[in-house]
């Protein structure tokens, strides 16, 4: 999870990151905001190592590092069920994800969420919400600019696959050692003929 300090220096940046993105102030309850935020965490969770989700600064002057969320506000954030039931609806598989709060040097207060990587298969979007999420889509962080988007390039569709294929391989040698296989690795090629040659070769 950033700390207060990290999440300022990223902010004075003036720009967003592939694993940062921020949202502007508003309650949980609100619809439209909340549809938004999780776009971004379906995103995230696509995205190599997750990332996270700054609510409460609006993104046309994140350098100002305001407005912040109203106490009201960032509580209705910080409910860890309630926020993590209603992103379930909207998630295929469910994402993981912790909520913290941080008071920035400004004297403002955000909700950070820290979203991370999915274990198994991407995740796709379950829900629709009009002119925002389409269900079965896709959601990735963009390699052209910082954004929430549908798959936009072939590039971005052989990076997710390169990742749910290294997390499928990490989970095949779990589970092969779980039931007792050592998977070592043994000679190469060049090795394994050298070892065949006659003596003195």
């Amino acid at each position: 999870m950033l700390t207060a300090e990290e999440i300022e220096e990223i902010l004075q940046s003036g720009h967003e990151l592939r694993a940062f993105e921020v949202k502007g102030p508003g309650d949980r309850t609100e619809a439209h905001l909340f549809a938004k935020v999780t776009r971004a965490a379906l995103s995230l969770a696509n995205h190599r190592d997750g990332g996270h989700i700054i609510i409460g600064i609006d993104d046309k002057q994140a350098t100002a590092m305001l407005p912040g969320l109203a106490e009201e506000q960032l509580t209705s954030w910080l409910s860890y069920d309630d926020l993590s039931r209603k992103l379930a609806t909207y998630a295929d598989p469910p994402l993981r994800f912790e909520v913290a709060a941080r008071a920035l040097a400004s004297k403002v207060k955000v909700a950070v969420l820290e979203v991370f990587q999915f274990d198994d298969i991407p995740i796709l979007c379950g829900r629709d919400y009009p002119g925002v999420l389409r269900r079965g889509a896709c959601y990735v962080r963009s390699q052209r600019v910082p954004e929430s988007a549908e798959i936009p390039t072939a590039a971005e569709m052989r990076e997710l696959l390169d990742l749910a294929s290294e997390r499928r391989l990490r989970a095949y040698v779990g589970t092969a050692e779980r039931a007792g296989v050592q998977l070592r690795g043994g000679p190469t090629a060049a090795e394994r003929f050298a070892a065949q040659l006659p003596t003195g070769w």
